[in-house]
């Protein structure tokens, strides 16, 4: 590999046969960011292209750290956390280019975000180049925001890596944080939105705790954890407590809300039967029964 394609690290040498770009990235973090944003935007389309855009950008970044994570793993662990595939694809690029990738997909993306090319009525000339000196300097002004925040995910992911395991524990929380709720540095959403992001924020970092508490190897990583029956069960608490506070229970009966449930049921449907399928009576529950 002595050229950066973006994702080519994580499919290949990160996660292999896992189809990390096609289940990890687009069915499940594009996903989670489309039921977030375009729910609140006045011009959906150009907001999920523009999404999509900033997403591969932070994807560059974010895999320099996977690169570095392997990297310091080999050379100061004993038991490193390696995949089968690491020693047989070794990268040569300079790490310059996944920067290059970044900038231009973050280029991409602003400008997408900026121009209001889902009007009805407008023609698609007027709309990129009506204001142009107002839409430039916004797109500047945008793109070294994104561009700082990428630093920042940079500078975390570095000290994540330099971290002994037991202290990765709480900064792991960082990085979900980064890789989830980064987009809020040029984005807003509602309130219906920003729970999910914490949501899924809080049942990630919660994986990954009991992954270094039960002893931090491949093996270790909870595969029956039903992480979306708990993304659902933390998302309706959350937002509801939020309802009952604000009395608004408007908040819990929306389109997004049923998307945001149809959603976890359509990708966790089989941790849904595996949860109530094990409901039963206790005096039925052998595993209760004291000896």
């Amino acid at each position: 590999m002595n050229i950066y394609i973006p994702f080519l690290y994580s499919e290949k040498i990160k996660r292999p046969d896992k189809k990390f770009f096609l289940l990890s990235i687009l069915g499940e973090d594009f996903l989670i960011l489309l039921l977030t944003f375009s729910f609140a935007s006045f011009y959906p389309w150009s907001n999920i292209l523009g999404l999509f855009l900033l997403q591969v950008s932070f994807w560059c970044i974010y895999e320099i750290g996977y690169i570095e994570n392997d990297i310091l793993g080999e050379k100061f662990e004993d038991k490193a956390v390696l995949s089968y595939n690491y020693n047989s694809y070794e990268y040569s690029f300079q790490l310059w280019q996944p920067w290059v990738w970044a900038v231009v997909f973050s280029i991409l993306g602003i400008t997408v975000l900026n121009q209001e090319i889902a009007i009805e009525g407008v023609h698609l000339g007027v709309a990129i180049f009506g204001n142009a000196h107002q839409k430039l300097f916004q797109t500047s002004e945008s793109f070294l925001y994104w561009i700082a925040f990428l630093l920042i995910l940079r500078f975390l992911f570095h000290i994540y890596n330099q971290l002994n395991k037991q202290s990765r524990v709480w900064f792991y929380f960082l990085l979900q944080t980064c890789r989830y709720c980064g987009y809020l540095v040029l984005l807003t959403t509602n309130t219906v939105g920003l729970v999910l992001l914490i949501s899924k924020i809080l049942i990630r970092s919660m994986q990954y705790v009991l992954y270094r508490y039960m002893g931090g190897k491949n093996s270790d990583w909870p595969m029956d954890f039903p992480r979306y029956f708990f993304y659902l069960l933390i998302y309706l608490l959350i937002l509801g407590a939020i309802a009952a506070n604000e009395r608004d229970i408007s908040l819990l009966f929306n389109y997004q809300v049923l998307a945001i449930i149809a959603f976890c049921l359509f990708r966790g449907s089989k941790h849904f039967v595996k949860v109530f399928s094990q409901l039963m009576h206790v005096s039925k529950d052998g595993s209760n029964r004291l000896v």
